[in-house]
């Protein structure tokens, strides 16, 4: 009978029990609330500009550090250097960011220095149905969920009431009443009727009330083979009626041929203009008694975007998600300050807060993306419906394209509605962006 090996058997046990041991290690290291998460330092990049929502989550972070033991640190960046300080991280595989934010037409060049969720989100039954299907998508690459939706924004239409009260006017409900509405208003105040903003740059902040009217007109950015169709008949009679606001019918300010949003923005909340057409968030900060002028705070009331007269309306969406760096050292940290962050309870009571005046100024946020607290009953009886509005609009909206060359598309683009606020011809201009657009197209391979 053969003699068994002492020394062999130890070395199984041995093995055996390193292998129970690094099971329950491996085990251990998914678990995202022990321990072994005490004292993480989570970096979190976001775009600068005096954001309520944001304000909120630095202001709630000390709490959420009390319970977890997670520490943020909050860095902002100006909204221009956004994309290249993540691509930056990104290429170096530097870690500087854990969690960063950023625009979803971004999303798409930026995928590969993005961690995907999928198994934080199947591993902690995470619910992600919380978000309207067209939200959602808008942080999906090729079926991959790179980021969760935290920020989100779809236009609506902003109005003086007060001045509109004291004309006899109505919210416009089309281009044609907007364009009346506009005329009546620089005629018989002192104000610009509308406040358009038509600058180039500011990662092409001038596209989305641009294809409001384009989409409403049945035009598009591009046709089914992905060659360019905004410079069609029907995308350049939506362009020329959106540049001419400012062009011919004259009811824009000179300035709004410059303006990025946020210029756009403080005009109106100045009390210079009596409409502005732009992302629903900026509803609290009109109202704001602290942010804005005294004639425009409580003054400020709101409407579905205009559509073409006999086509209909179509708004424009935008996300800005929060998504994980790849080369972050934090990742468990990281998806507990995500998993915090898009709370509904979170979520709901920063805007509660808000709309009950229960907030400082700086940390007062209106935006909610999550559809079961836009139509939180209590929320909408505080607001007048404002949020059942938001609703509506966010499950019909259309965003703009998601593929990695969009962000020198845009550029284009922008760069050509820029020069025609300065009264370049309207035709030729869009018909030199869509040649620029396809030849970009082109070389990166989209029509071999």
């Amino acid at each position: 009978m053969k003699k068994r090996n002492p020394f062999r058997s130890f070395t199984l046990l041995i093995l055996i029990l390193v292998l129970l041991v690094s099971g329950c290690s491996n085990s251990r290291s998914e678990s995202t609330s022990g321990d072994n998460l005490k004292g993480k330092t989570v970096k979190v990049l976001l775009s600068a500009g005096g954001i309520g929502q944001f304000n909120a989550w630095k202001a709630r972070s000390k709490a959420f550090t009390e319970k977890t033991g997670i520490n943020i640190e909050f860095i902002e960046t100006p909204y221009d250097n956004l994309l290249e300080d993540i691509t930056s991280d990104g290429i170096a595989s530097g870690g500087t960011y854990d969690l960063v934010v950023h625009l979803d037409t971004m999303g798409s060049s930026i995928t590969s220095f993005l961690e995907p969720l999928d198994e934080y989100v199947a591993r902690d039954h995470f619910n992600t149905d919380r978000w309207p299907a067209p939200i959602l998508d808008l942080s999906t690459h090729d079926g991959k969920l790179y980021s969760l939706p935290v920020r989100a924004h779809v236009q609506m239409l902003f109005y003086r009431k007060d001045i509109f009260k004291k004309l006899g006017l109505t919210a416009p409900t089309t281009w044609k009443e907007l364009d009346e509405v506009s005329k009546v208003i620089s005629d018989k105040t002192d104000l610009a009727g509308i406040v358009p903003y038509y600058g180039a740059g500011n990662n092409a902040q001038n596209l989305p009330m641009w294809t409001s009217y384009l989409w409403s007109n049945g035009g598009d950015i591009f046709d089914d083979e992905l060659k360019p169709a905004f410079n069609s008949p029907e995308g350049i009679e939506a362009t020329k009626r959106y540049i001419d606001l400012l062009v011919k019918e004259k009811v824009a300010p000179p300035g709004s041929v410059t303006f990025g949003e946020q210029d756009s923005r403080t005009f109106f909340k100045q009390g210079k203009a009596a409409m502005w057409l732009g992302w629903w968030w900026v509803y609290s900060e009109f109202n704001d008694k602290e942010a804005s002028a005294k004639d425009v705070a409580g003054n400020v009331g709101f409407a579905s975007v205009p559509g073409w007269e006999g086509k209909g309306t179509q708004a424009n969406i935008a996300t800005f998600p929060l998504a994980m760096m790849k080369a972050s050292k934090n990742k468990e940290a990281a998806w507990e300050v995500l998993k915090w962050i898009a709370e509904p309870e979170e979520e709901l009571d920063i805007v509660m807060k808000t709309v009950k005046n229960e907030s400082p100024s700086a940390e007062q946020s209106t935006v909610i993306t999550q559809t079961e607290n836009m139509r939180n009953e209590e929320l909408n009886e505080l607001t007048d419906g404002f949020y059942n509005v938001a609703a509506d609009n966010f499950e019909n909206a259309r965003a703009l394209p998601k593929m990695k060359e969009w962000p020198r598309i845009a550029d284009i683009i922008s760069g050509a509605i820029s020069k025609m606020a300065t009264g370049e011809p309207v035709e030729p201009s869009l018909d030199d962006a869509a040649k620029r657009v396809e030849r970009l197209l082109d070389k990166a391979g989209y029509y071999n």
